[in-house]
């Protein structure tokens, strides 16, 4: 048995599931020399194999590119065979073993997972089990808050993909508003020609998206895109590029999500949707109204009350008033501007019919608020 085991960022990430599966292990196998010291108690009784393994590298290189002379090539494949005969250990040692191949999940989500079945392939009887630990994803976006909702997770370094297939995959994401998670955004030897790529793509896209850079050591920064910090990017960073509903929230990075308060309308609120249904509030800005003008941003007085309050979300600028659970608007200027009028007024055609739908139909406007954004915000 071949018990794959996920470190996650330290120790203190891995599972108890993990833990025991070491414990009734034979034989460790530490793949990427891990620190394990602090399992020395548990250890101690194991045959523990965490150097380099020798491997010849006599064999003739088939369909070496022009641009690649032999000694870089061999030099590839050196570092590889280094790496994967500790796979073959693990699987030549695993009969009528209990192996644990203990490995870091730094550059892939569930470490070396992914190779591990792929070796096993060639061979009959293989019995292996994964452990996964807590992911990069899961740990970066803990520390810097909440940023993550539908995302894509991109390895920027994969060896074996190609310039057009990550350009192609950034792109997608970004158009199609998923949050990008980047793992492994430097190459060795401090390596940024894909980070650099990385750089120009979200620019051309849109440079106001917020960013979260997380460190070896779990510190973090949060900026927009255009402020990105290079030198706080590291070979073991992780980055999230948010979508345009992530924001900053206090010290954290948030991605507007299904935090849904029940609505609350007082009498003007009532009063304004009963005229909205006849046509009868203003359109654009009201020069009669004598609060003109009660927003920094104003060119449209089209929703004075909002249809989607509260909607608790602090992205266009409303924030709870402390300790007073009311939810105000003062700092919103999004529902005041035109474009976003416009369309509001078209998604209400389908929704509204009646001022008891302000509540009924809380869910549909909050969906309707969120097509909105994704249309109008930059």
């Amino acid at each position: 048995m071949i018990n794959l085991i996920n470190m996650g960022s330290d120790i203190g990430n891995m599972t108890i599931n993990a833990f025991n599966a070491i414990i009734e292990s034979d034989i460790i196998i530490n793949y990427d020399n891990i620190d394990l010291s602090d399992l020395d108690t548990y250890l101690k009784d194991k045959e523990i194999i965490a150097k380099d393994l020798d491997k010849s590298n006599d064999d003739v290189i088939i369909g070496l590119d022009e641009s690649e002379s032999i000694e870089e090539t061999c030099d590839i494949y050196s570092k590889l065979e280094e790496y994967y005969s500790k796979i073959e250990m693990a699987i030549s040692r695993s009969s009528g073993n209990n192996v644990a191949l203990i490995c870091s999940n730094e550059r892939n989500i569930h470490g070396i997972a992914n190779l591990l079945i792929q070796f096993s392939s060639k061979y009959n009887g293989l019995e292996l089990k994964i452990y996964p630990a807590v992911s990069p994803i899961d740990y970066s976006s803990a520390v810097l808050g909440a940023p993550l909702n539908d995302f894509v997770a991109i390895d920027l370094n994969n060896p074996i993909v190609s310039d057009k297939e990550l350009k192609n995959k950034i792109s997608f994401a970004l158009k199609n508003d998923f949050v990008l998670f980047i793992h492994n955004p430097i190459g060795e030897n401090d390596e940024r020609t894909n980070f650099n790529k990385l750089k120009e793509i979200v620019n051309d896209y849109n440079d106001e998206l917020l960013l979260g850079i997380v460190n070896e050591t779990y510190t973090y920064e949060i900026s927009k895109f255009k402020d990105i910090n290079d030198e706080s990017v590291k070979e073991n960073s992780t980055l999230i590029i948010g979508n345009k509903l992530s924001y900053k929230l206090e010290d954290y990075m948030v991605t507007s999500s299904d935090y849904i308060v029940k609505p609350k309308f007082i009498s003007q609120n009532i009063d304004f949707f009963e005229r909205y249904l006849k046509d009868e509030t203003p359109k654009g800005l009201d020069y009669d109204c004598e609060y003109l003008p009660c927003h920094k941003e104003l060119e449209a007085c089209d929703f004075c009350y909002c249809p989607f309050y509260p909607c608790a979300d602090g992205l266009t600028g409303g924030e709870w008033i402390k300790d007073k659970d009311v939810w105000s608007c003062q700092h919103c200027d999004w529902v005041h501007l035109e474009e976003p009028c416009q369309a509001i007024r078209k998604g209400l055609e389908n929704i509204l019919e009646d001022k008891n739908d302000l509540i009924s139909k809380h869910i549909e406007l909050l969906k309707l608020r969120r097509e909105c954004l994704l249309e109008t915000l930059k």
